[in-house]
């Protein structure tokens, strides 16, 4: 390639970045849109619902729309920008075009450390095991980001980083990803 077509080569995959990243803005933002509908329509959740009962936690700053358990998905504002639903089997889904990454859902207030995990029932968990504040990330691919994120936000809390022990999946993606993050 001459040094011309170089050049117009990269201002194309610029400008194919750039619409790129408008539009998945404009995902997001009908995401946010979306979620503050539904977290409006929502009542607080109770602790008599089916998932929260199996797991023995309670309902820590949970909704309930229906018959699903809905659990905020913020940044590190506090701008809610979508929302996990939890069916009373277990089964989790996220809102569509929701920004997940560096999102998390918190539980209590962080004092001398913030524990970081993946799931809700496991925040919970540590939440009543530890007393400490935890951020949940929703899945082993978020935990960096999140860590990230807090780490950003608290510089000079402890953050605790809590594995999910895959050790049935190969390559043990829980593990693997909280050591990534720690």
């Amino acid at each position: 390639m001459t040094a011309a077509e170089r050049h117009a080569l990269h201002e194309r995959l610029a400008a194919a970045r750039a619409a790129r990243d408008a539009e998945q803005a404009r995902i997001h933002a009908e995401a946010r849109e979306r979620a503050a509908k539904l977290w409006a329509r929502s009542a607080p959740a109770g602790d008599d619902h089916p998932y929260l009962v199996r797991k023995a936690v309670h309902a820590y700053g949970l909704r309930q729309l229906r018959q699903q358990l809905v659990v905020p998905l913020r940044d590190t504002d506090g701008t809610l920008h979508s929302l996990q639903f939890i069916a009373a089997d277990g089964r989790k889904t996220l809102l569509t075009g929701g920004r997940k990454r560096g999102c998390y859902h918190a539980i209590g207030r962080p004092e001398r450390a913030l524990c970081i995990c993946e799931g809700y029932a496991t925040g919970a968990s540590i939440f009543e095991a530890t007393g400490h504040a935890t951020a949940i990330a929703f899945d082993a691919g978020n935990l960096e980001a999140v860590a990230r994120a807090l780490r950003s936000k608290f510089p000079r809390l402890a953050l605790v980083i809590c594995a999910d022990n895959d050790i049935a999946t190969p390559g043990n993606p829980g593990l693997t990803a909280a050591r990534k993050a720690a």
